[in-house]
């Protein structure tokens, strides 16, 4: 009986676990497309700001290497008055997709160290360099900007487009700034700017809560920046309202991209289009409600003197 009794027991476990009981022949599975199993995988963009799909959009709005309206043709319309060569040494802050770097040494030949504050930009156009064979000419680093460590008086020109925005401590920036410039060294910079002292409007707010953690923009008065370039001895030229020039650059960008795509490339790539129109909207709307600002700052550095920064 105790034999029979551990027997049916056995048998009961065997059943709930499976135990050695034949199991029904699986049905041959289908085989998924390519398509199909991607949809299934770890998406490799995800939480990035600037993911594949968004940079093949964002490059063919505005150039090849470029994530700001503009592109190569805003690089090129300043190139003449830094007089930049194959003898000078200039700082680029903000590099983008490498574009910049590589207009600049087509264009001039000049020698460049470059910072990007976004992390994932520095890789992007880290690599950009390396691939274009200008990894020692024009090498890209990341930094936030706010503390660097620039050698005193190494740099004949400082040049940037969009790429101090985000940056918090801009003081503690423009004093690492001017005093890695020689005498005569040249900073020129295009920036976001308020129009005055007031907080911003309830559109540039909106703007601003709309970009992604760690982009942040960080909106200084014109005159504030004037001043404290001022108080850094340096000779601060008149400050150039291109904001208009600038809308015309979004605008143009999106019409000429839209124009050239076939019914089919439009629905392939719809999603990222939409999106990033609608991010450009929002910039633009603040524009537009005039609590927005886009300036074009040159200063040069003078000889040294004693100086209070504020």
């Amino acid at each position: 009986m105790a034999a029979a009794a551990k027997k049916s027991l056995m048998g009961k476990v065997s059943g709930l676990f499976g135990g050695t009981q034949s199991k029904p022949k699986p049905k041959p599975r289908k085989k998924l497309t390519t398509e199909e199993l991607s949809k299934h995988m770890p998406d490799p963009d995800a939480g990035k700001i600037w993911p594949a799909k968004r940079l093949n959009v964002v490059e063919k709005l505005w150039g090849e290497g470029y994530v700001t309206p503009g592109g190569a043709e805003q690089v090129i319309k300043m190139l003449p008055l830094l007089e930049l060569d194959s003898k000078k040494s200039a700082l680029v802050l903000g590099t983008g997709l490498g574009g910049i770097n590589e207009t600049i040494v087509d264009q001039t030949a000049t020698w460049i160290t470059s910072l990007e504050c976004d992390p994932e930009l520095a890789e992007i156009s880290g690599n950009a360099m390396r691939q274009a064979g200008l990894k020692k000419q024009a090498p890209v680093h990341h930094s936030t900007m706010e503390e660097m460590k620039l050698k005193p008086k190494s740099f004949d020109r400082i040049l940037s487009f969009e790429g101090t925005l985000a940056v918090v401590d801009k003081k503690a920036m423009f004093v690492a700034l001017c005093d890695s410039l020689r005498v005569d060294g040249e900073l020129m910079y295009t920036t976001l700017v308020l129009p005055d002292t007031n907080p911003p409007n309830p559109a540039v707010q909106a703007w601003i809560d709309s970009e992604p953690p760690g982009a942040t923009p960080q909106l200084w008065p014109a005159q504030v920046q004037i001043a404290l370039l001022q108080n850094l001895n340096m000779d601060v030229r008149p400050v150039q309202d291109i904001t208009q020039e600038y809308k015309k650059w979004v605008i143009s960008g999106f019409i000429r991209f839209i124009g050239s795509l076939s019914k089919a490339e439009m629905l392939k790539i719809s999603g990222e289009l939409i999106s990033e129109l609608e991010y450009w909207t929002k910039r633009v709307t603040a524009i537009d409600s005039g609590g927005l600002k886009v300036c074009r700052f040159h200063a040069i550095r003078m000889a040294d003197k004693r100086r209070r920064v504020v």
